[in-house]
């Protein structure tokens, strides 16, 4: 009877998860917000149907297991170095100084005692990576000047996630601990993160190969599961927390060359057993709790957005982030993000805060999750007021651009540019735009694209936005004049970067060549076979035939154009 006592709550949470989150996914809200709905429903201050049991939430724990195991996959070496200024300087400091403000307030307002307020402080110091970056990438804008900023800042948030989960057991249980206890499980984080490094390097990668080589996905999985549940075992053996363990697993893995395939076989795990994390929280909110103190909630969220902007708006400025940037910035990263439950929630297990704590603290995340979509809207409308057109300043154009590396530089920002941009975004590929009409330059920015009044052709211009750490420039400008004079300069002083550059004519096109474009598209005779295999698609040519012709015609034509004069 007790097996089938756990299975008809499984069946339960699955069904609400099944019913509810869909809704939210329909309203282009956060899963989050949808998991914590679905939780509440079923939990006993509604339904009734189910209780947050030992069971349930050792295993929705793993769902925390699975999403730091997720952030150490995702970072590397190259992506650290590129942003490491944002992430390290002004990332760190957000997290450090909106910790200590709340802190004292907590200690100072409310008479909560020190290890508390670090606790409290800590939790809503850190935003929501889930619905900033959902809400970033739905409008393209992951890869803008202030998606990158807001990417930093929430790395470096994920990242103090570790330390403030060995901080929180530091303090559990002798009222703060003295520095030595509260130290001692850091080091041991770092030493473990040492082993990690070292480990990763002669053992995993050598032994993936050969699992790699077998061809079996259900051994490979099966060895990714076993690091990371070894790792989260390992952790919580030395005085460590089992979130720690998924973290140095995904660090782990992320070393290797397997990184994209671990992260497609864990993903499905990972979003249920974080689903079901989520509903355990949504379970224990106690709705009487929170309807009894709802002023204060309200009060505690408009308070919360205000020292944090605050805070984030200060230190973007004094980072020399563009104010438009940095108010946006500020808005978008405002509230607090559900690393707040998972601190929360073992402070509360510890006996650092009470239950009733803890639902006021986790219903300050869950309103103020809920209000980031509106103060994104409102941070973007700031943000077109602050900056309405990008003046013709390289320094300017330098100081918003100093942290790409390996993007792309498109000379021109007309149908054909835009086109593009849409191409690389949809990539995740981070790229700059210069145009010279500025009302096209001042549409471009008030939707919240990289893109900068100047004249491409330029040398300077080109350099100012980072053409030498670009990867490739595309030259699409209406002047072909410029257009060359813009191939023929980067050629000669970047022989390593990838140009490529659209042709008007058979003249122009024998012109890039000489001045040393690699790519070329004569914008004629790609229209013709566009019209043409739409033409022979109509009349219901097979697609591998039409394939072969477009191909085949268009070898011939670009082999012709050289020795053509129009």
């Amino acid at each position: 009877m007790h097996d089938a006592d756990f299975l008809s709550e499984a069946l339960i949470f699955l069904i609400a998860a099944v019913v509810v989150a869909p809704v939210f996914q329909r309203l282009r809200s956060s899963l989050v917000l949808g998991y914590l709905a679905a939780g509440v429903i079923i939990g006993p201050d509604l339904l009734g149907l189910v209780s947050s049991s030992p069971t349930v939430r050792s295993i929705a724990e793993l769902g925390v297991v699975f999403l730091l195991f997720s952030v150490g996959l995702e970072l590397s070496v190259e992506r650290l170095r590129v942003i490491r200024n944002l992430i390290f300087g002004l990332g760190t400091a957000q997290v450090v100084l909106t910790a200590a403000a709340i802190a004292a307030i907590a200690a100072v307002a409310g008479g909560y005692p020190v290890h508390a307020g670090v606790v409290i402080g800590a939790g809503l110091a850190l935003s929501s990576t889930a619905v900033v970056l959902q809400l970033l990438s739905e409008r393209g804008q992951l890869t803008s000047r202030r998606g990158r900023l807001a990417f930093a800042i929430l790395l470096l948030q994920d990242l103090a996630v570790v330390p403030l989960l060995a901080l929180v057991a530091a303090m559990a249980g002798n009222g703060g601990g003295t520095a030595a206890s509260v130290l001692l499980p850091l080091g041991k984080a770092v030493l473990a993160l040492a082993a990690v490094v070292v480990v990763g390097r002669l053992v995993l990668r050598p032994l993936l190969r050969i699992i790699a080589v077998g061809r079996s996905p259900e051994l490979f999985a099966a060895v990714t599961l076993a690091v990371l549940l070894g790792m989260s075992w390992l952790t919580a053996s030395i005085g460590l927390s089992l979130a720690i363990g998924g973290f140095l697993a995904g660090l782990l893995l992320a070393e290797t060359e397997y990184r994209h395939q671990v992260a497609a076989d864990t993903r499905p795990f990972g979003d249920l057993l974080l689903g079901l994390f989520f509903m355990t929280v949504g379970i224990g909110l106690s709705l009487e709790v929170i309807a009894n103190h709802v002023l204060l909630v309200l009060g505690l969220v408009a308070a919360l957005f205000a020292l944090k902007a605050a805070i984030i708006f200060g230190l973007c400025r004094c980072s020399g982030v563009p104010a438009a940037v940095g108010a946006n910035t500020a808005l978008l990263l405002g509230g607090a993000g559900e690393f707040g439950f998972v601190i929360f929630a073992m402070a509360g297990e510890l006996g650092i805060l009470s239950r009733q704590e803890t639902t006021i603290l986790a219903a300050v995340i869950v309103v103020s999750m809920i209000l980031t979509p509106p103060a994104l809207a409102a941070g973007s409308r700031l943000h077109d007021r602050l900056d309405a057109v990008a003046a013709a300043d390289p320094d300017r154009m330098r100081a918003e651009t100093t942290d790409l590396a390996n993007h792309v530089v498109i000379a021109g920002f007309g149908r054909v540019g835009q086109s593009l941009m849409k191409a690389l975004t949809a990539a995740d590929i981070p790229y700059v735009a210069l145009e010279f009409e500025p009302t096209r330059v001042a549409q471009a920015r008030a939707r919240g694209l990289s893109v900068y009044y100047g004249d491409a052709s330029r040398l300077e211009v080109l350099e100012a936005v980072g053409i030498s750490r670009a990867r490739a420039a595309v030259i699409i400008l209406d002047n072909a004049a410029g257009a060359e004079r813009a191939v023929h300069q980067l050629r000669a002083r970047y022989p390593g970067l990838a140009v490529y550059a659209r042709a008007r004519d058979n003249a122009h096109m024998r012109r890039l060549q000489e001045a040393g474009a690699g790519g070329i598209v004569h914008e004629t005779y790609e229209m013709s076979l566009q019209l043409g295999e739409a033409v022979l698609r109509g009349y219901g040519a097979d697609e591998g035939q039409i394939r072969s012709i477009i191909d085949m015609h268009r070898a011939d034509d670009y082999a012709l154009l050289a020795d053509v004069i129009m």
